[in-house]
């Protein structure tokens, strides 16, 4: 069943789920995204079919990315074009300021380096349209959204949607083996933690896992030594998303330095100076407990994303997981 095309989509605002549990939550983007966030309202639009959309984000095949990236979300898009509504993005503060953070960024690109932007969906995609758009070396804007919208949704992923159908990259500068790697993730993922999922709601939240993003040895094949890590602000983010806790700790063992940096820092840059100097923003992983092996989050989200029980498997915590929309 198509949604944009059967029925009209409906996000009224956070929805309100019973607290339960005492898991001890770092203040991470998906939390900061939860309590902070404004609800745009409706517009009817245009609504392109789902293959123009995807011609328009599609990496080559010969792009070193192309097999961390996702379309799952753009498939929800109908066969043919027609008119619907969605959320107005470009009503939000965050999408406006990601937006031109984006394109400091592409003015001063700096070398070796793979970026991880960790936003609010619908500001990732103004961030790395602006950025492809203005660099002057060739980038190419990863998607990692990996859920569905529906009416009764969890998260709300038409946001994210909505600003793949107004944003689009630029197309790739030249033929190139190397490219800055712009993954695009959606703070929305792993909202909601410790809340118990209503029976009625369908639970849209997704994790990413280490097959979703590149190891350390695929990052120095390609040139890369360094780690940019965007989130919204470093006043309400303090760690990385727990999904990405694992990966920025293997990440960091072999060598690979991670910089933690928020929009207000990316948007104070000089576009007339030379590529920006990342070394004083660099970051530290510490280990710590996440939500990914504690039992209870997937008790309370039903077993799985979206209903399919799925559990935490092999021996003890550190096996693997089977989730139903969103997995891996």
């Amino acid at each position: 069943m198509n949604l944009l095309r059967l029925q009209p989509l409906i996000f009224a605002g956070p929805l309100a789920f019973l607290a339960t549990g005492c898991f001890p939550e770092s203040w991470t983007p998906a939390l900061s995204v939860q309590n902070g966030s404004d609800v745009p309202d409706l517009r009817a639009v245009y609504l392109p079919t789902s293959q123009t959309v995807a011609q328009a984000w599609q990496l080559a095949p010969t792009d070193s990315w192309a097999p961390y990236q996702k379309l799952t979300l753009v498939s929800a898009l109908d066969t043919g074009a027609t008119i619907g509504s969605l959320p107005d993005v470009r009503a939000l503060d965050v999408v406006n300021t990601a937006s031109a953070a984006g394109e400091r960024v592409g003015a001063r690109l700096p070398a070796r380096t793979a970026w991880i932007v960790d936003l609010r969906g619908a500001a990732s995609v103004a961030f790395g349209s602006s950025l492809s758009t203005r660099a002057t070396s060739p980038a190419s804007c990863v998607l990692t959204f990996n859920n569905w919208p529906a009416d009764d949704e969890m998260v709300p992923a038409e946001e994210t949607l909505s600003s793949l159908i107004t944003f689009r990259p630029a197309p790739p500068l030249a033929q190139s083996t190397h490219s800055a790697p712009i993954f695009l993730l959606d703070a929305w993922r792993l909202a909601y933690r410790t809340d118990q999922v209503p029976d009625d709601t369908m639970d849209n939240r997704y994790m990413l896992t280490s097959a979703d993003l590149p190891d350390a040895a695929a990052l120095r094949a390609q040139g890369i030594d360094n780690v940019m890590y965007v989130v919204e602000s470093l006043d309400d983010s303090a760690v990385e998303e727990d999904d990405l806790h694992e990966i920025f700790l293997a990440y960091q063992a072999a060598g690979i330095s991670i910089s933690m940096v928020d929009l207000a820092w990316l948007t104070g840059q000089d576009e007339t100076g030379g590529p920006i100097d990342v070394v004083d923003e660099r970051y530290t992983v510490e280990p710590r407990v996440t939500l990914v092996t504690d039992f209870n989050f997937y008790r309370r989200a039903h077993g799985g994303f979206g209903g399919i029980h799925g559990v935490p498997s092999g021996h003890g915590w550190g096996g693997g997981y089977s989730f139903g929309h969103g997995g891996g």
